[in-house]
């Protein structure tokens, strides 16, 4: 996605902002260990690495666990509180993506907090608000809200202008058709 924005920075306007999306609704707040069938070696992770590899994400298989997510997600909203643009979101998704694909993070509240101090935020009030009960379950409220509203069933999954496009790993070309299609169905050339 971001290659294909970049190509098309010029033609059209974009924000991207991230919307929660719970794989496992239930997941425990500590996670859970991943089953050895989910190795590095597993033809899923296989296929995962050469997608990966083709946009330039390293999928590592470092992590030993699936986290919870809820706390990662706070922070997401967190950080488009402080900057609505997205712009901080965006980034912040980046580095907790890495965080947890590449460098095999747990991805803890501790870490979370951390990281986040990476792309500008405070770690503290990240901390803190991710920590609060009532975050964490106005969150958890919203992915299932939006998941339904949208119809998103898996990640990624891509909603332009309020439609929901495409799901999957998808190539800067497809992208770019879409950005036209959405364009060209709504009139507006911001995305």
């Amino acid at each position: 996605m971001e290659a294909a924005i970049e190509e098309c920075k010029n033609k059209y306007d974009f924000q991207v902002t991230w919307l929660p999306f719970l794989l496992k609704p239930n997941m425990p707040e500590e996670g859970v260990e991943k089953p050895a069938s989910y190795g590095p070696n597993s033809s899923g992770a296989q296929r995962l690495r050469r997608v990966g590899q083709d946009v330039g994400i390293d999928f590592s298989y470092k992590s030993t666990r699936f986290p919870n997510t809820l706390p990662a997600h706070c922070a997401l909203e967190f950080a488009l509180l402080q900057d609505p643009s997205g712009r901080k979101q965006n980034e912040l998704q980046e580095v907790l993506f890495k965080a947890y694909f590449t460098d095999g993070e747990h991805l803890s509240v501790d870490e979370i907090s951390h990281v986040a101090t990476s792309v500008g935020l405070d770690g503290n009030e990240v901390k803190s608000y991710i920590s609060q009960p009532s975050n964490i379950q106005r969150v958890k409220q919203q992915a299932i809200d939006s998941s339904r509203s949208t119809g998103v069933t898996g990640v990624p999954a891509f909603i332009m202008n309020g439609v929901m496009t495409f799901s999957g790993a998808q190539d800067s070309e497809q992208f770019k058709q879409m950005f036209d299609t959405v364009v060209n169905k709504i009139g507006s050339a911001t995305l």
